[in-house]
C-alpha cells in the first residue's frame, strides 16, 4: 500500500500532479478493498491513508484544476462512488476517530470524504 502522507512531496520537492494522486488513491483504495473482503479487519490508519490521499488529490486539484483528464475525472468519479458505497465499512474501522480527526481539523463539509459516518448513516436509512 502506497502510504504517502499528507503534504509529502516528490524527492526533488516539485509540485505532485493531480494524476498522480490519483494513483496513489485508487491504489490505495482498491488495496484497501482487497484486505477488507480477505481479512473483515484492518487497522484505522489504514483507512486514514485513503481519506488522507483523496485529500492530497483535492490539494492538488485545487493548485491545478485542469490536472487530470477526462478519463481521469470519469476515474475519480467512480472511486469516489466506491468510497462512498463503502462508508460504513470505513466507520466501523475508524469509529469517533473520524469525527474527533474532523473537528480538531476544522474540516470543511465540502471535504465529504471526512463526513463518511454521515454518508454511511444517509445510505443506512434510506435502505
Amino acid at each position: 500500500m502506497n502510504r504517502r502522507t499528507r503534504g509529502q512531496k516528490h524527492q526533488d520537492q516539485s509540485f505532485v500532479p493531480p494524476s498522480e494522486h490519483l494513483r496513489d488513491y485508487e491504489e490505495n483504495l482498491l488495496w484497501w478493498l482487497k484486505w477488507m473482503r480477505r481479512h473483515r479487519r484492518c487497522e484505522p490508519i489504514e483507512a486514514h491513508v485513503i481519506l488522507a490521499t483523496r485529500e492530497d488529490l483535492w490539494q492538488a486539484l485545487k493548485e491545478d484544476p485542469q490536472g487530470l483528464t477526462k478519463q481521469e475525472r470519469k476515474r475519480l468519479r467512480e472511486l469516489d462512488a466506491l468510497l462512498k458505497a463503502n462508508a460504513a465499512k470505513m466507520v466501523k474501522v475508524l469509529g469517533e476517530d473520524l469525527v474527533r480527526w474532523r473537528r480538531r481539523h476544522k474540516i470543511p463539509r465540502s471535504h465529504w470524504w471526512w463526513f463518511l459516518d454521515k454518508i454511511a448513516k444517509k445510505t443506512s436509512a434510506s435502505r
